[in-house]
Formats: structure tokens, C-alpha cells, sequence
């Protein structure tokens, strides 16, 4: 995808930032971006577009936001539980994107156990993206997003990650550990993640 597709691709996505943004600055809550959008904007060939925007927050700003987005809600935060998942969900209509706000979000696969720290964990290790002339909003660190997808079982998307992370090593290695050591995770989880990244 060369940077004009990319630019054309990620416009509406970055409208509807600029609203979210705007609501959810005076509320002071940690939020990030995450999924296919947040993959999207780091310019990452990602195949078909995203479907939907996610947003991650800690349960508690997931809260703050759910409010300051209310003009924009499509339904009520509930508690959604899966197999694999447990978090705080709720869902918008913003300039045209469906929008998905994740809070206290935790994945459980197996013997591994990921609990998706915002604030105090991927925040500092974000990665900040230019939106527009005077907006900057965060992703979640690739790591983040390696660990995810290795739980939920996306090849696809891993190996994808993988390969990002070994062209910037430096950048990311110190992230992937740092969830790591935060989390409940198996050895041969590890083991797994370790092999993608040296591949």
C-alpha cells in the first residue's frame, strides 16, 4: 500500500479521532488505539480496511469516556463475557465509524492470563500518531498487539507484528517484555513469541 492509499484509508478513521479526542480531553482519561485501525496507522499493509475504530481504557476511564461519548452512543456499557475475554464494552456511531470502547479488558487463554493495563502499562509505551495539523493520539505499543493475537490464535496478524517488531527491535523488544512480566504467561507461550520475533 503506498502513502497515499494509506492516507485515503486511514481519513475517516482520523475524523472521527478528532471528535473522540475533543470529548474525551477534559476528562483527563488514559485511552489508546488498538485493532486494525491502530494498525492501520502505523502503516501496516493490513489487507481490507478496518471494519471498526477500538479504543482501550482501564475500566474506571472507560467510564469517564462512556460519558463524554454519550452523544455518540449506540448502546450502554455492560460487562461482555467470552471463552477468552472479559471487559467493559460499549459502542458508538462517530462521523460514520463504528467505534468500540474497550475497558479493563482482560484475555484468558489456556494457562495464560493478559490483563490489558492502560494507564499504567501501555500509555508510557504508546506510540504517538499525528492526526491532522495540531492533534497527536496513541496506539498501543506493537507488543501489546503481538501478545493479543498470539493469545487469540491470529497467525495472520502475529506474524504480520513479528515482522514489523524485527525491523525495529530496539523500539519494541523492551515493551513485549514488560507485558510479559506483568502477566501471568507460560513458558511455552514465551517460547512461541521469542521464536516469531527471531524468525
Amino acid at each position: 500500500m503506498d502513502r497515499l492509499e494509506l492516507m485515503e484509508q486511514a481519513a475517516p478513521f482520523c475524523r472521527a479521532l478528532e471528535r473522540i479526542a475533543q470529548a474525551a480531553g477534559p476528562t483527563g482519561a488514559s485511552w489508546l488505539i488498538g485493532g486494525s485501525a491502530g494498525l492501520l496507522l502505523r502503516g501496516l499493509e493490513i489487507g481490507r480496511p478496518p471494519r471498526d475504530l477500538d479504543l482501550y481504557a482501564d475500566e474506571a476511564d472507560a467510564a469517564l469516556l462512556h460519558q463524554a461519548l454519550l452523544p455518540y452512543a449506540v448502546d450502554e456499557q455492560h460487562e461482555s463475557v467470552s471463552p477468552i475475554y472479559r471487559s467493559v464494552l460499549s459502542h458508538y456511531l462517530i462521523e460514520d465509524i463504528q467505534v468500540e470502547l474497550v475497558g479493563g479488558f482482560v484475555v484468558s487463554a489456556g494457562g495464560d492470563r493478559y490483563e490489558v493495563e492502560v494507564a499504567e502499562v501501555l500509555f508510557p509505551l504508546q506510540q504517538p500518531v499525528p492526526i491532522g495539523e495540531s492533534l497527536v493520539v496513541g496506539i498501543v505499543p506493537l507488543a501489546h498487539e503481538l501478545w493479543f493475537n498470539v493469545l487469540r490464535e491470529r497467525e495472520d496478524r502475529t506474524r504480520l507484528i513479528a515482522s514489523q517488531i524485527r525491523k525495529e527491535p530496539d523500539r519494541h523488544m523492551e515493551a513485549a517484555r514488560i507485558i510479559a512480566s506483568r502477566n501471568s504467561l507460560t513458558v511455552k507461550t514465551k517460547q512461541y513469541v521469542q521464536q516469531l520475533i527471531d524468525e
